[in-house]
């Protein structure tokens, strides 16, 4: 019995797949099941029904398996305190960060950060927030840049900064004139919105319906580039988070009644050893002058 076997077994339950597993765990179907079927006579228990076409847990199996992903996470804990130094953020480090975060804020500190933090090599990976959380549950990323949401609260989280909703329309649009827009006018207009799954989508359409303002489904975005060029041709009108208005040919920002703004944090899990250099890291974004002067001066 190692740990290499309850991996095994982790992926079979995950995947409820022989040949999945092994694929993920990156071994020979044989080798897979042979490991398994050793541990199942080790322990006297039949973990995994095989007899039936898909890949099923048995009542016993289902006990060893929750205990099996129990005993790996405290062994990556264990991984993380034995990796722990003096220097907090040593090394490297992957970070998530969401698509409405990534391409405004990277180039404004990433050469300033390499350099700050000099012992560290840091790997951005844009997902969206559901993918984050998974990839920090699963050691795959170590810390993450995200909008707060409640999905956050069993996490460590470092408060970055607050960020304003605006309102991204043409120069030809009715209210491209105007120094504020308040939200009931918006309806019966052509509301253009992200994809699910982004939380700055969620976030736009609560204080939408909160206002009771109607969201179109003419287009459904994966990225903000993509909504605002389409309100660059007058085809709609969107929200953009401050960090992003930048100017552009076309568009014009319009600030909105009742302010609405979001708050990015710096999160990672609980138990990770590194949490002071977190927020040391934190503490540096807070401070650095080029994100505040860039959040300033963003219209």
């Amino acid at each position: 019995m190692n740990l290499k076997d309850f991996e095994y077994v982790k992926a079979v339950a995950q995947f409820q797949h022989f040949r999945k597993a092994a694929d993920a765990c990156y071994v020979s179907q044989p080798t897979l099941s042979g490991q398994i079927k050793k541990l199942e006579e080790a322990l006297g228990v039949t973990i995994f029904d095989r007899s039936t076409k898909h890949v099923t847990i048995t009542a016993q199996g289902q006990r060893l398996v929750d205990q099996i992903i129990v005993i790996l996470e405290q062994t990556q804990v264990l991984k993380e305190l034995a990796a722990s130094s003096h220097d907090p953020l040593k090394g490297k480090i992957n970070v998530g960060i969401i698509p409405t975060i990534a391409p405004y804020l990277l180039p404004t500190l990433l050469t300033s950060m390499k350099h700050a933090f000099s012992k560290t090599q840091f790997s951005f990976i844009e997902m969206q927030t559901a993918q984050i959380l998974s990839a920090l549950d699963k050691g795959e990323i170590d810390i993450a840049i995200v909008a707060d949401v409640p999905d956050l609260e069993s996490y460590h989280k470092s408060a970055l900064y607050k960020e304003d909703f605006l309102l991204a329309v043409s120069e030809q649009h009715a209210l491209a004139s105007h120094n504020e827009v308040a939200l009931k006018q918006l309806n019966g207009g052509e509301l253009l919105m992200l994809n699910e799954g982004h939380c700055f989508k969620e976030q736009a359409e609560q204080f939408c319906f909160s206002a009771g303002v109607e969201v179109s489904n003419q287009y459904k975005g994966n990225s903000l580039e993509t909504l605002l060029a389409l309100v660059a041709m007058d085809d709609g009108v969107t929200f953009v988070p401050k960090l992003a208005c930048s100017p552009r040919g076309g568009i014009n920002y319009v600030s909105i009644a009742p302010n609405q703004q979001r708050q990015i944090v710096i999160a990672t899990r609980k138990h990770y050893p590194h949490i002071a250099g977190v927020e040391q890291l934190a503490a540096w974004l807070n401070a650095h002058k080029g994100l505040h002067e860039r959040l300033l001066s963003a219209r």
